[in-house]
């Protein structure tokens, strides 16, 4: 089954969702994703364009997911 990780990114007032990776990608399973999700995204954050945003939450999701709202 497809498993997606989710991060809610803030700077300022601004949020958004950014899928991080999923089970296609990166070959996360939801026990992974539920208990190494952190490290992932911080090693996400570090090397890409988002390394300013602050990571709000996150979420792992059973199947594909599209963000609610793309800046």
């Amino acid at each position: 089954m497809l498993v997606t990780l989710v991060a809610i990114l803030c700077n300022a007032q601004l949020c958004m969702e950014k899928v991080v990776t999923n089970s296609d990608q990166s070959g996360i399973t939801m026990g992974a994703c539920a208990t190494n999700a952190q490290i992932g995204i911080a090693d996400w954050l570090a090397k890409g364009p988002y390394h300013e945003w602050h990571l709000q939450s996150y979420k792992c999701i059973m199947g594909k997911y599209v963000p609610k709202n793309e800046v």
